[in-house]
Protein backbone atom coordinates (compact mmCIF):
# COMPACT_ATOMS: atom_id res chain seq x y z
CA UNK A 1 0.00 0.00 0.00
CA UNK A 2 1.23 3.50 -0.82
CA UNK A 3 2.33 5.77 2.02
CA UNK A 4 -0.03 8.49 0.75
CA UNK A 5 -3.17 7.40 -1.08
CA UNK A 6 -5.42 10.12 -2.51
CA UNK A 7 -8.81 9.10 -3.90
CA UNK A 8 -11.40 11.49 -5.35
CA UNK A 9 -10.27 14.24 -2.97
CA UNK A 10 -12.32 17.41 -3.35
CA UNK A 11 -12.11 20.82 -1.69
CA UNK A 12 -14.35 23.73 -2.68
CA UNK A 13 -15.26 27.21 -1.51
CA UNK A 14 -18.46 29.18 -1.82
CA UNK A 15 -18.27 32.64 -3.38
CA UNK A 16 -21.79 33.97 -3.29
CA UNK A 17 -23.92 31.60 -5.33
CA UNK A 18 -20.86 30.07 -7.02
CA UNK A 19 -18.90 26.98 -5.98
CA UNK A 20 -15.17 27.32 -6.64
CA UNK A 21 -13.22 24.05 -6.73
CA UNK A 22 -9.67 24.30 -5.38
CA UNK A 23 -9.14 20.53 -5.65
CA UNK A 24 -11.52 18.35 -7.65
CA UNK A 25 -11.47 14.54 -7.61
CA UNK A 26 -7.72 14.26 -7.06
CA UNK A 27 -6.53 10.67 -7.29
CA UNK A 28 -2.90 9.52 -7.07
CA UNK A 29 -0.46 7.74 -4.75
CA UNK A 30 2.93 8.57 -3.23
CA UNK A 31 5.36 5.99 -1.88
CA UNK A 32 7.32 6.28 1.33
CA UNK A 33 10.72 7.93 0.93
CA UNK A 34 9.95 9.58 -2.39
CA UNK A 35 10.80 13.15 -3.28
CA UNK A 36 7.65 14.37 -5.03
CA UNK A 37 7.18 17.52 -7.09
CA UNK A 38 3.64 18.90 -7.32
CA UNK A 39 3.70 21.20 -10.31
CA UNK A 40 1.20 23.70 -11.60
CA UNK A 41 0.47 27.34 -12.33
CA UNK A 42 -0.88 29.75 -9.74
CA UNK A 43 -4.43 28.74 -8.87
CA UNK A 44 -3.99 25.11 -9.96
CA UNK A 45 -4.69 23.83 -6.44
CA UNK A 46 -1.16 23.03 -5.25
CA UNK A 47 -1.17 24.89 -1.95
CA UNK A 48 -4.72 23.78 -1.17
CA UNK A 49 -3.64 20.16 -1.48
CA UNK A 50 -0.57 20.82 0.67
CA UNK A 51 -2.81 22.32 3.36
CA UNK A 52 -5.05 19.25 3.25
CA UNK A 53 -2.05 16.91 3.39
CA UNK A 54 -0.61 18.88 6.31
CA UNK A 55 -3.84 18.62 8.28
CA UNK A 56 -4.37 22.38 8.14
CA UNK A 57 -7.61 22.27 6.17
CA UNK A 58 -10.59 19.96 5.78
CA UNK A 59 -11.62 18.30 2.52
CA UNK A 60 -15.25 18.20 1.40
CA UNK A 61 -15.12 14.59 0.27
CA UNK A 62 -12.86 11.77 -0.87
CA UNK A 63 -10.00 10.06 0.91
CA UNK A 64 -6.55 11.28 1.96
CA UNK A 65 -4.87 8.31 3.59
CA UNK A 66 -1.42 8.88 5.11
CA UNK A 67 0.36 5.88 6.64
CA UNK A 68 -2.96 4.04 6.95
CA UNK A 69 -4.95 6.92 8.48
CA UNK A 70 -7.58 8.88 6.55
CA UNK A 71 -7.03 12.55 7.40
CA UNK A 72 -10.53 13.40 6.19
CA UNK A 73 -11.98 11.57 9.20
CA UNK A 74 -9.71 13.00 11.89
CA UNK A 75 -10.91 15.29 14.65
CA UNK A 76 -9.24 18.68 15.13
CA UNK A 77 -7.33 17.29 18.10
CA UNK A 78 -6.11 14.32 16.07
CA UNK A 79 -5.01 16.60 13.24
CA UNK A 80 -3.08 18.74 15.72
CA UNK A 81 -1.26 15.66 16.99
CA UNK A 82 -0.55 14.59 13.40
CA UNK A 83 0.95 18.00 12.57
CA UNK A 84 2.97 18.04 15.78
CA UNK A 85 4.48 14.57 15.49
CA UNK A 86 4.50 13.48 11.86
CA UNK A 87 4.81 16.54 9.63
CA UNK A 88 7.50 19.12 9.01
CA UNK A 89 6.68 22.31 7.10
CA UNK A 90 8.94 24.53 4.97
CA UNK A 91 7.38 27.60 3.39
CA UNK A 92 8.50 30.18 0.83
CA UNK A 93 8.62 32.76 3.62
CA UNK A 94 10.45 31.37 6.56
CA UNK A 95 8.04 32.13 9.44
CA UNK A 96 10.83 32.22 12.00
CA UNK A 97 10.16 33.78 15.38
CA UNK A 98 12.12 37.06 15.17
CA UNK A 99 13.04 37.40 18.84
CA UNK A 100 14.48 33.88 19.06
CA UNK A 101 17.93 32.88 17.81
CA UNK A 102 18.35 30.25 15.12
CA UNK A 103 19.06 27.66 17.81
CA UNK A 104 16.06 28.72 19.89
CA UNK A 105 13.77 28.53 16.85
CA UNK A 106 14.86 24.94 16.30
CA UNK A 107 14.75 24.08 20.02
CA UNK A 108 11.14 25.21 20.17
CA UNK A 109 10.21 22.77 17.39
CA UNK A 110 12.14 19.99 19.14
CA UNK A 111 10.29 20.66 22.38
CA UNK A 112 6.86 20.75 20.75
CA UNK A 113 7.47 17.54 18.82
CA UNK A 114 9.14 15.70 21.68
CA UNK A 115 12.16 14.97 19.45
CA UNK A 116 15.51 13.82 20.81
CA UNK A 117 17.64 15.64 18.24
CA UNK A 118 20.06 18.34 19.33
CA UNK A 119 19.23 21.74 17.80
CA UNK A 120 22.88 22.74 17.44
CA UNK A 121 23.73 19.50 15.66
CA UNK A 122 20.83 19.91 13.24
CA UNK A 123 21.85 23.50 12.44
CA UNK A 124 25.41 22.31 11.90
CA UNK A 125 24.14 19.69 9.45
CA UNK A 126 22.58 22.45 7.30
CA UNK A 127 25.77 24.52 7.34
CA UNK A 128 24.88 27.00 10.08
CA UNK A 129 27.29 26.02 12.86
CA UNK A 130 28.64 29.57 13.09
CA UNK A 131 25.18 31.18 12.99
CA UNK A 132 23.30 29.31 15.69
CA UNK A 133 23.21 32.30 18.05
CA UNK A 134 22.13 34.81 15.40
CA UNK A 135 18.62 36.20 15.22
CA UNK A 136 16.64 35.92 11.94
CA UNK A 137 17.24 39.59 11.10
CA UNK A 138 20.99 38.90 11.19
CA UNK A 139 20.71 36.08 8.63
CA UNK A 140 20.47 36.13 4.84
CA UNK A 141 17.40 34.75 3.11
CA UNK A 142 19.16 31.50 2.34
CA UNK A 143 20.33 31.15 5.93
CA UNK A 144 16.82 31.80 7.23
CA UNK A 145 15.45 29.12 4.90
CA UNK A 146 18.07 26.68 6.18
CA UNK A 147 16.98 27.46 9.75
CA UNK A 148 13.41 26.73 8.66
CA UNK A 149 14.53 23.41 7.17
CA UNK A 150 16.51 22.60 10.32
CA UNK A 151 13.42 23.38 12.39
CA UNK A 152 11.38 20.99 10.26
CA UNK A 153 14.07 18.29 10.20
CA UNK A 154 14.58 18.48 13.99
CA UNK A 155 11.09 17.06 14.47
CA UNK A 156 12.25 13.92 12.63
CA UNK A 157 9.10 14.06 10.50
CA UNK A 158 7.85 11.17 8.42
CA UNK A 159 6.49 13.73 5.95
CA UNK A 160 8.17 16.99 4.92
CA UNK A 161 5.93 19.48 3.09
CA UNK A 162 7.54 22.36 1.20
CA UNK A 163 5.63 25.23 -0.42
CA UNK A 164 7.84 27.02 -3.00
CA UNK A 165 10.91 26.55 -0.74
CA UNK A 166 13.30 28.19 -3.24
CA UNK A 167 10.90 30.86 -4.45
CA UNK A 168 12.73 33.86 -2.98
CA UNK A 169 16.26 32.45 -3.06
CA UNK A 170 19.07 33.01 -5.53
CA UNK A 171 20.15 30.19 -7.83
CA UNK A 172 23.06 28.76 -5.83
CA UNK A 173 21.30 29.05 -2.46
CA UNK A 174 18.21 27.45 -3.97
CA UNK A 175 20.27 24.47 -5.10
CA UNK A 176 21.72 24.09 -1.60
CA UNK A 177 18.21 24.04 -0.14
CA UNK A 178 17.01 21.48 -2.71
CA UNK A 179 20.01 19.28 -1.90
CA UNK A 180 19.09 19.37 1.79
CA UNK A 181 15.54 18.34 0.94
CA UNK A 182 16.75 15.55 -1.32
CA UNK A 183 19.00 14.29 1.48
CA UNK A 184 15.94 14.08 3.74
CA UNK A 185 14.40 11.58 1.35
CA UNK A 186 17.57 9.72 0.32
CA UNK A 187 19.36 9.55 3.67
CA UNK A 188 16.63 9.97 6.30
CA UNK A 189 13.82 8.09 4.56
CA UNK A 190 11.34 10.94 4.86
CA UNK A 191 8.67 11.47 2.23
CA UNK A 192 9.28 14.95 0.80
CA UNK A 193 6.59 16.84 -1.12
CA UNK A 194 7.61 20.06 -2.88
CA UNK A 195 4.95 22.34 -4.34
CA UNK A 196 6.20 24.66 -7.09
CA UNK A 197 5.20 26.48 -10.27
CA UNK A 198 8.75 26.05 -11.61
CA UNK A 199 8.75 23.24 -14.20
CA UNK A 200 12.56 23.19 -14.23
CA UNK A 201 12.47 21.40 -10.85
CA UNK A 202 10.49 18.46 -12.24
CA UNK A 203 13.56 16.33 -13.19
CA UNK A 204 14.71 16.02 -9.55
CA UNK A 205 11.50 14.34 -8.39
CA UNK A 206 10.94 10.61 -8.13
CA UNK A 207 7.33 11.43 -8.95
CA UNK A 208 5.91 14.56 -10.59
CA UNK A 209 2.21 15.34 -10.15
CA UNK A 210 0.90 17.95 -12.57
CA UNK A 211 -2.15 19.93 -11.40
CA UNK A 212 -4.23 22.07 -13.73
CA UNK A 213 -7.50 23.84 -12.95
CA UNK A 214 -7.88 22.00 -9.62
CA UNK A 215 -7.47 18.55 -11.22
CA UNK A 216 -4.66 16.06 -11.80
CA UNK A 217 -3.50 16.54 -15.37
CA UNK A 218 -0.91 13.74 -15.31
CA UNK A 219 1.55 11.91 -13.07
CA UNK A 220 5.09 11.18 -14.24
CA UNK A 221 7.68 8.84 -12.72
CA UNK A 222 11.41 9.52 -13.01
CA UNK A 223 13.35 6.27 -12.87
CA UNK A 224 16.58 8.26 -12.61
CA UNK A 225 15.98 11.68 -11.00
CA UNK A 226 18.47 14.35 -12.03
CA UNK A 227 21.35 15.16 -9.72
CA UNK A 228 20.62 18.55 -8.17
CA UNK A 229 24.24 19.59 -8.67
CA UNK A 230 23.66 19.51 -12.44
CA UNK A 231 20.24 21.16 -12.34
CA UNK A 232 19.72 24.50 -14.04
CA UNK A 233 16.56 26.45 -13.37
Amino acid sequence: MAYIDVKNLTKSYQMGANTIYANQDLTFAINEGELVIILGASGAGKSTFLNLLGGMDQADSGQLVVDGTDLVNLSEYQKTEYRRKDVGFVFQFYNLIPNLTAKENVELAVEIAGSQLDAGAVLTSVGLKKRIDNFPAQLSGGEQQRVAIARAVAKQPKLLLCDEPTGVLDYETGKQVLLLLQDMARKKGATVVIVTHNAALAPIGDRVIHLRDAKVEKVELNAHPQDIQTLEY
